[in-house]
């Protein structure tokens, strides 16, 4: 029989004309294509999801801080202009001016960084309002510090006026337009947290989704790959029942697929034809011993093979034996009528034939001791593969278990990620509390003049907030780490599945090759039980002839010639060999 593996056609699921080994090997690239995809979108979503977060943070909450930042410059610079015009010592009054500079050229430092950070029409335009407020802001008050930087009071009493009459109004537009500037920013941050928690749901949804359709595709598959395999073989285990019952002449299981099962019920079926052809030729040969037909031959020789020739042999060693007792009966009868003195010669005949017969006895009692042994042998290996059957249900409930771990890693990252969105929440809290602390910052410097003493307690606040929120991204960047972490013992679940499945390739190996060894137990027993049924039925024929003769040579000696008569009439029926 031709061993060679179909090639598959059809539907990419279909497992039919397919051998055991290529089912569950293509079952497990199945799983394992589907399980890679599945690991493969949760990672996009993770990176889609961490991408956006990362714009937000860069692109809106971190900004705030350098919008405050600017502010709190801006703040600055007009508090040295109010030192300036209303301070009457010249030297503090030098001072201030050139404080007044280094805080002008901050300023403009701050705003480019606010520039770089824009990336939205609506943030540009703020931006650009902010500059032009800001170009207005400065030129009027170096008008203001250029009228008002001397000790005379009349021109400081009108640089005065100027700043509150115009570089007041300047300033409030100046801080006007830089709220409006974090507003924006505020609504934009909001609305990436919103897009981000579409993404996230929408991840886990699409993540929950695919772990079904693993779940349902694995146990379809399994379902396919365990009926394909155990329905064929519960049919042969019961056509060998009927088997070693002595049902030799019904048909086998009708099975058309060329893989394992398919060789096995060939082979049985082979077996069973050659087993009935013999069994057919040995019942014919004995049928005509049994009419006294001893000048036969076998039909079918060339199929008593290796041990089924032994049979063969052992009918022709029966033949020859009672064809060569019944020439000794023929001889024995035609001389006695010779005399009693025969009548000894003929009983020493009888006991060789006796003695025959007890060895044939032997080599029954031999031959019910090899069936007795393969019978054990088959029952063991029957148990055998009832082990290896439930270590297969045992790795399959381990796979599940192990996918169950797969979904509650899942869970724990979903988890992580709610833990990342409330520190998002308090990096936003910390940076509206900054920017509130700046404009106090800002007022207070202005009402306390020199003194300063209030602008310094709000700065120190500020610097806490700041620690605050360097505290809250450290504790993100922990919390992804811990998603990295999940993520990895996902991995290594899926891993540990592969190898449980492997095992399970493994038992059912092993099940086919006990279930072979099986098959050739049942041949050898079979043999032994015609063998020696036959030989039963023959030899008491022949103890039975023989104890008649015994009977009737020891009745009396007067009957010889008579019974030398009755002989001959019985041994003109038999056809003996020349």
């Amino acid at each position: 029989m031709s061993k060679e593996k179909n090639k598959t056609t059809g539907n990419f699921f279909s497992f039919r004309g397919m051998r055991i080994e290529r089912r569950l090997k293509k079952a497990f690239n199945i799983v394992t294509i589907i399980s890679a995809v599945a690991s493969l979108v949760g990672l996009i979503a993770i990176v889609v999801v961490t991408s956006n977060f990362k714009n937000a943070m860069n692109n809106y909450a971190l900004p705030q801080g350098d919008i405050a930042l600017f502010m709190n410059e801006y703040a600055e610079c007009r508090s040295n202009m109010r030192g300036i015009i209303g301070y009457e010592d010249q030297d503090l009054i030098d001072s201030l001016v050139q404080k007044h500079a280094v805080r002008k050229e901050k300023t403009y430092e701050r705003l480019a960084d606010i520039e770089k950070t824009m990336v939205t029409p609506e943030g540009k335009a703020a931006y650009s309002e902010i500059a032009k407020a800001l170009e207005a802001y400065f030129a009027k008050e170096a008008e203001v510090i250029k009228i008002g930087a001397t000790t005379d009071q009349a021109l400081s009493s009108k640089a005065q006026q100027i700043a509150i009459d115009e570089v007041a109004p300047l300033y409030e537009e100046l801080d006007a337009v830089t709220l409006h500037l974090m507003d924006v920013n505020i609504e934009k941050e909001h609305e990436m947290e919103q897009v981000c928690n579409v993404l996230q749901y929408g991840a886990m949804a699409l993540m929950m989704i695919l772990t079904i359709a693993i779940i349902l595709i694995s146990r379809r598959v399994s379902i396919v790959i365990a009926n394909g395999i155990s329905k064929p073989l519960n049919e042969l285990e019961e056509r060998l029942e009927s088997f070693e019952k002595g049902d030799i002449s019904s048909p086998f299981p009708d099975y058309h697929d060329d893989d394992e099962v398919g060789d096995m019920v060939a082979v049985v079926s082979a077996t069973t034809s050659k087993l009935q052809k013999i069994f057919e030729d040995l019942e014919s040969l004995l049928n005509q011993m049994a009419d006294g037909n001893f000048r036969l031959k076998t039909s079918c020789e060339e199929e008593y093979v290796g041990e089924y020739k032994g049979l063969l042999m052992a009918i022709r060693q029966m033949n020859r034996k009672m064809d060569s007792a019944l020439k000794d009966v023929r001889y024995a009868s035609e001389n006695v009528s010779a005399g009693s003195v025969n009548l000894a010669e003929g009983a020493q005949a009888l006991a060789e034939g006796a003695t025959d017969q007890a060895a044939s006895i032997e080599e029954i009692q031999a031959t019910m001791d090899e069936l007795t042994g393969g019978l054990e042998k088959c029952a063991r290996d029957m148990n055998d593969a009832y082990n290896k059957a439930e270590n297969c249900a045992v790795s399959a409930e381990t796979s599940q278990i192990e996918m169950k771990g797969m979904v509650s890693t899942m869970e724990r990252i979903s988890d992580t990620s709610g833990k990342i969105e409330s520190i998002i929440v308090e990096i936003e809290d910390i940076a509206s509390q900054t920017n509130l602390l700046s404009l106090n910052a800002a007022i207070e410097a202005a009402r306390a003049g020199e003194a300063g003493r209030g602008f310094a307690v709000v700065a120190d606040q500020i610097r806490n907030l700041a620690e605050q929120s360097a505290k809250s991204a450290v504790n993100t960047r922990e919390l992804i780490e811990g998603s990295v972490y999940e993520i990895n013992v996902g991995t290594k679940a899926a891993l540990k599945t592969a190898e449980v499945l492997q095992g399970v390739v493994s038992s059912v190996k092993d099940i086919a090759d006990i279930s072979r060894e099986l098959s050739e137990n049942v041949k050898i027993q079979v043999d032994s039980i015609e063998q020696a049924n036959q030989g039963i039925i023959k030899i008491s024929e022949v103890v039975q002839n023989n104890s008649a003769t015994a009977e009737e040579s020891s009745a009396t000696s007067e009957e010889l010639s008579a019974q030398a008569t009755s002989m001959d009439g019985l041994v003109a029926k038999f056809q003996l060999r020349d």
